[in-house]
Order: C-alpha cells, then sequence, then structure tokens
C-alpha cells in the first residue's frame, strides 16, 4: 500500500463549474497512440470519443456517468476493428481508465464529485502536473483535487487509489476531513507517497462519517 502523509491546505470556490476532466478520464494520449497504430480507419470513431471529452467537463454526475459509458463503447466498438497489437494495447488502456473512473465515481457519495485533479513533485509547488502523457511522478508528491458538493454541507475525506499499465490496483490512502458547505466547491492539497509501479491514480470522495 501507499504510504501515508497527508498535510492538507484548502481553499473553498462558488459553485461554479469547473470545466476540467480528471487526468483517469482524458484518454486523449491512448487514442494518439492508437490512431498512430492502427491498422483500420478509426478516425471517424476517435473524434466521436474526442467530442465527448469536451463536453465532459461540463456535466453533472449523472450525465458524466452517461459519457463514460458512451466512450467505452465506442471504443470497444474499435478495439473489434482491429488487428494490430500496439493499437488495441492502447485502446484498451483507455477503456481501461474509464472503467476505473466509473469506479471511482461509484466510490464517491451521491453528492459528491471530483471535478477536478492533479499532482505535482512535492519539491515543486508551483508545477502542477496536467498533461496526461508525463509519467505519474513516484515517491512523495503533491496531489490536489477540488470536490463539488451538491447536498448539504458536509464532512468529507478524499481516497486516492493508484493502479499499474495493467489498471490493476497497487496503493491507496485516505486524506484528512474537511468542510465542504452546500452548493459549493472545496479544493484540497494532500502529500501522499506514490508506488513505484503506480502509472495512473482516481480519487474519490465519502461523507467522513
Amino acid at each position: 500500500m501507499a504510504g501515508e502523509h497527508f498535510p492538507v491546505a484548502l481553499g473553498v470556490a462558488s459553485g461554479e463549474t469547473v470545466a476540467s476532466i480528471p487526468p483517469i478520464v482524458n484518454v486523449r494520449d491512448d487514442l494518439r497512440r492508437a490512431r498512430d497504430e492502427a491498422d483500420a480507419d478509426v478516425d471517424d470513431d476517435f473524434e466521436t470519443v474526442r467530442d465527448r471529452l469536451d463536453a465532459f467537463g461540463e456535466r453533472d454526475r449523472a450525465d458524466r456517468e452517461g459519457v463514460v459509458d458512451e466512450m467505452d463503447n465506442q471504443l470497444l466498438r474499435v478495439e473489434e476493428q482491429l488487428d494490430d497489437d500496439e493499437a488495441t494495447r492502447a485502446v484498451r488502456s483507455a477503456r481501461n481508465r474509464l472503467h476505473i473512473y466509473r469506479e471511482s465515481l461509484g466510490e464517491s457519495d451521491e453528492d459528491l464529485l471530483v471535478v477536478d485533479s492533479g499532482v505535482r513533485q512535492h519539491e515543486e509547488p508551483e508545477a502542477e502536473r496536467s498533461e496526461t502523457d508525463e509519467p505519474l511522478p513516484v515517491g512523495e508528491v503533491t496531489l490536489t483535487a477540488t470536490v463539488a458538493n451538491s447536498g448539504d454541507d458536509a464532512e468529507v475525506a478524499p481516497i486516492v487509489r493508484f493502479y499499474d499499465e495493467a489498471g490493476e490496483e497497487v496503493g491507496s490512502a485516505r486524506g484528512p476531513a474537511f468542510d465542504v458547505a452546500a452548493g459549493t466547491e472545496g479544493r484540497m492539497e494532500i502529500d501522499v507517497d506514490v508506488p513505484g509501479d503506480a502509472t495512473r491514480y482516481a480519487v474519490s470522495v465519502v461523507d467522513a462519517a
């Protein structure tokens, strides 16, 4: 399991939507790899998935679940068309990430949604990781996440899970509780140790009780 070290800094924003995509579900890098290696014409299929990603950040929780299902079904159709091993692996990687996101969404409480997250090296407080092509830093990192609360005032806690290239969970950690008022967004910042074989992460958020 990942080592736990959780200094936390919080900020609370207004209830405005954050038009962003959690890195685990931003599969554009996998789509580029698959497109470059594909032995079939899948450009239109990938364009459909990218269009769904463009709209993803503006959606509420229920709509996000539907968008993820649409992308997964589209990528399954692409996978069935491919014979090239590298392209197939890239599509499967994208689908694994969508499955991980769906699981993290299911673990979060009904009124809580992680709308954005990022990871940066612990010693680089201003250099937040945002590009999905960059490898996940190993060792102690600072993780940020913005949590939207569509329900009542709540005391919540983040759960971070780390996954390897095959989508298998290789570590997890729980952060300290913090308050998010009804109809607002709260931003958390915690330090956590990333396992050496982790390539992806996902954040869910639960009622601290």
